[in-house]
């Protein structure tokens, strides 16, 4: 399992100390994802985020599902929980010919090619 705090001391020990301000890790999963940052200036603290609107927009969630919409200009759209939302309504309506919307997605980017 891949943590931030191991990662951030790899790079420690191999970079110069000032050769990174930021450090961001993103968890691409299959169902749900996240990220998280941790900053020089304060080494202590690794922030996640807090502000996915999940849902019926009444809950706060840490991940957002791993779902992007496209709309009918093929253009990105949303992503995660906004994603969901927008695409719900647009079901709702009859509105949704046209538009894309992915979802459990990440395993079709993976190559078993070496």
């Amino acid at each position: 399992m891949f943590h931030l705090t191991d990662a951030v001391n790899d790079m420690a020990e191999s970079a110069p100390a000032d050769a990174f301000v930021v450090v961001a890790a993103i968890d691409f999963g299959t169902t749900y994802s996240g990220y998280a940052t941790w900053l020089r200036n304060d080494p202590t603290k690794i922030r996640i985020n807090k502000g996915w609107i999940a849902g019926s927009e009444q809950l706060i969630s840490f991940k957002t599902p791993t779902c992007i919409l496209v709309n009918r200009r093929k253009k990105f759209h949303s992503f995660g929980y906004e994603a969901e939302n927008k695409y719900a309504d647009l079901l709702e309506d009859g509105n949704e010919q046209r538009w894309m919307f992915f979802r459990r997605f990440k395993m079709i980017l993976h190559s078993r090619e070496v």
